[in-house]
């Protein structure tokens, strides 16, 4: 899944987790650690892989849930320590979000109907207990955006994202006011 994928599906899993409970609120923290967690086992994975060398793939060390429940164990005890779990919660609801993404629609519809050989590339999930998939563009990001074409499941996530946007919106664009206030704050003080 590209970047804007990942950021609205995990965008409207958290609507629906800020709605279960009325006392979770989307603020500009929350929403800015769903988006950072929405994006973190990229941000992580691929320059270490394609970059660095370090990892065997782009879809590795931080895509596995065995690292995600470690992470998100750390994250909410120092949250806990700071009073902040709102932001942890929100930071392991993205990182989840993407990694659960991360797996192809054709691999789950294979397993689902119980072709197995299917499994291979959902390994990631489980690194370094299994090796990551074969996969035949996992070398660099020049390779992944070359490789971008309008397609059906590209169309679908650009969809995803407008329909974050949307109920975004229709929640009356929470955070943004936060953002903005702040800019003018920071801009006055220059100005004088």
């Amino acid at each position: 899944m590209w970047p804007w994928g990942h950021l609205a599906v995990a965008y409207l899993v958290y609507v629906v987790y800020t709605r279960l409970d009325p006392t979770r609120r989307q603020t500009a923290a929350t929403l800015t650690a769903l988006a950072v967690g929405s994006q973190f086992p990229d941000l992580i994975d691929k320059p270490l892989a394609w970059t660095f060398g370090v990892l065997p793939s782009g879809r590795s060390l931080a895509h596995s849930v065995f690292t995600l429940l470690i992470l998100a164990v750390v994250l909410h005890r120092l949250a806990v320590r700071y009073r902040r779990t709102d932001l942890s919660k929100a930071f392991t609801i993205g990182a989840f979000a993407h990694t659960l993404t991360d797996m192809s629609p054709t691999a789950v519809a294979g397993l689902l109907s119980g072709d197995l050989t299917q499994f291979q590339w959902l390994r990631f999930l489980v690194w370094p207990l299994q090796p990551p998939p074969p996969y035949a563009n996992d070398t660099s990001f020049v390779e992944q955006f070359a490789s971008l074409s309008i397609e059906p499941y590209v169309l679908f996530q650009f969809g995803l994202f407008g329909l974050a946007i949307s109920v975004w919106l229709a929640h009356g664009a929470p955070g943004f006011g936060a953002v903005t206030r702040r800019g003018k704050a920071m801009f006055s003080e220059l100005a004088d």
